[in-house]
């Protein structure tokens, strides 16, 4: 069985993909796949006695993570690039 922390990383990425996409639908299903992967995440962490509010600080840390300027300016160039189109 994978760990919990493994579960976390792909739920993280997962979210990542649902921030970036334009499709509603997708990123749907990309958040609720990302749900599935946190709650075996924390049913990992029950087998190993970790607690819950630890699971999610760690999460939430992580999300807190400024994003690269580079990829933000890469972001802003395809909207302008879209735009112009």
């Amino acid at each position: 069985m994978p760990s919990a922390r493994y579960y976390r990383e792909q739920a993280q990425l997962l979210l990542g993909w649902a921030l970036a996409t334009s499709e509603v639908d997708y990123a749907t299903l990309l958040t609720t796949r990302a749900m599935e992967l946190l709650a075996k995440a924390n049913e990992a962490d029950r087998d190993n006695g970790m607690d819950l509010n630890r699971a999610i600080a760690e999460f939430n840390d992580s999300q807190m993570r400024p994003r690269p300027a580079q990829q933000q300016q890469q972001i802003q160039r395809r909207a302008q690039n879209d735009d112009k189109d």
